[in-house]
């Protein structure tokens, strides 16, 4: 009997508490005329539920990535900096390097050899044809280190910067898309991530870029100095290099606003309870905002929220 009045009570209170509480609404979204081809949506009241953002010009900050690697490190020798160490992650560039400083020791040779026949074939103890096989070997010696000095470029090293690359230097190589290679220039900085210091960074400096691009991955080699004193980085080590970069006076939109069907991307621009969809053409993402070439103009009321919904009602899905 007891049970039964207790049993009793808490059924009673259960049913008061769930009188009081009010049932949970789920609010629909307002189905709207679509018109135009699905280009123009119009609701009978202005819905709560779509922020907009007004389009303008600004400037943005925010950074270029790029997977790196170090390509080269850099030791004095015995003989001191003169008598340099570089010791590069591709064998293939270091037998290249190897063999234009042969050819350039060639070429000396043979231009001292020419010069000294040049001066015996003016006082008679040489013939004509002895000065021309001199000058003959030493155009072959100029030609060999040319040749050499050109496969070294397609490599994106010169042979004046290798000679004059100071010791206890890291060369970390960074690929750059084709896109980003306005924002690079020679003498800014980068910092440097490398997997095997995460969560460390290290700044250095840009040295040079890449005469030739990539046609496969459309890609250009960015090469980045940083002091290497202690050998702390070693050739092959991957890394990723970030670029700062700078935006000014472009308009650009949240990234949220944007939609992409088939391969071309849309915003919806609101007048009222008027949703109007435009295609847009995009230039670059920077961080949370993208900036587009075309589609909108300053001013223009730009929906950033629900933009799936006003997707589905255009497109019909």
């Amino acid at each position: 009997m007891k049970s039964y009045k207790i049993f009793i009570l808490s059924f009673l209170l259960f049913a008061c508490e769930s009188k009081d509480k009010p049932a949970f609404q789920v609010q629909k979204a307002e189905k709207p005329q679509i018109k135009e081809n699905g280009t123009q949506i119009i609701f009978a009241s202005l819905p709560p539920y779509f922020d907009t953002w007004y389009a303008s010009k600004r400037s943005l900050e925010g950074k270029v990535e790029a997977p790196a690697k170090v390509a080269a490190t850099i030791y004095a020798g015995a003989g001191g900096e003169e008598n340099k160490i570089i010791l590069f992650e591709n064998p293939e560039i270091t037998q290249l390097y190897s063999a234009y400083l042969q050819s350039v020791a060639h070429f000396n040779r043979d231009t001292e050899f020419y010069t000294r026949v040049q001066d015996m074939y003016k006082n008679g103890a040489a013939t004509g044809r002895e000065l021309l096989e001199a000058k003959t070997g030493m155009i072959e010696a100029q030609n060999e280190m040319l040749e050499g000095e050109t496969r070294l470029r397609v490599f994106g090293y010169k042979p004046s910067e290798l000679k004059s690359a100071p010791p206890n230097t890291a060369w970390i190589v960074a690929s750059v898309a084709e896109p980003d290679l306005r924002y690079i220039r020679v003498g800014n900085t980068s910092q440097i991530e490398f997997k095997s210091y995460s969560n460390e960074f290290f700044e250095g400096r840009i040295v040079a870029i890449g005469e030739v691009l990539n046609p496969n991955t459309r890609t250009v080699n960015v090469r980045i100095a940083l002091p290497n004193r202690d050998e702390k980085f070693k050739p092959g080590m991957f890394a990723e290099a970030r670029f700062g970069i700078m935006e000014s006076d472009k308009i650009a939109v949240p990234n949220t606003s944007l939609v992409t069907v088939e391969g071309k991307t849309y915003i919806f621009k609101r007048k009222g309870n008027v949703f109007q969809r435009s295609e847009v053409l995009t230039e670059k993402q920077i961080g949370e905002y993208t900036i587009l070439k075309s589609g909108v103009s300053e001013g223009d009321s730009v929906v950033i929220s629900n933009v799936i919904l006003l997707k589905g009602f255009s497109f019909g899905y």
